[in-house]
């Protein structure tokens, strides 16, 4: 296993004297998206999966604009790539199994105070959030 920042060479022909010049650098982590890259991570589906209930919300800002780039986690830890997003509406979308169970939900975003509120499972819902700079 290869240490963080480590580099790995991969040899080609030697096309000069010199053994350093037929070293090329292999990258060893996820190259970073271009800027303006059109990336989103579409999760869920357009559709409520069988069995789930859908849970959509928006998140605003003090003054009652769409707060993009929220991260709205679930349980202990903290946000993660793989965490939901709110999109730049500020929406967010998650779906649950059908099950009747308690969520701690948590809304952070840098600048501003972290919302966390407890929910209870029971069907669709619509949950809405006001977050407030620090």
């Amino acid at each position: 296993m290869l240490a963080a920042g480590a580099l790995v060479f991969r040899a080609f022909a030697p096309q000069t004297a010199s053994p350093l010049s037929t070293l090329e650098p292999i990258p060893v982590a996820a190259t970073p998206l271009a800027e303006g890259t059109p990336f989103k991570l579409l999760t869920p589906g357009p559709t409520v999966p069988a069995g789930h209930w859908r849970w959509t919300g928006q998140v605003l800002d003090g003054d009652g604009k769409p707060l993009p780039g929220v991260c709205v986690h679930i349980g202990p830890g903290e946000c993660h790539f793989t965490s939901i997003t709110t999109d730049a509406d500020g929406r967010w979308v998650i779906d649950f199994p059908q099950v009747d169970v308690m969520y701690e939900f948590h809304f952070s975003k840098d600048g501003y105070a972290q919302v966390d509120q407890t929910v209870r499972t029971t069907g669709p819902r619509d949950l809405d959030v006001r977050m407030v700079r620090r």
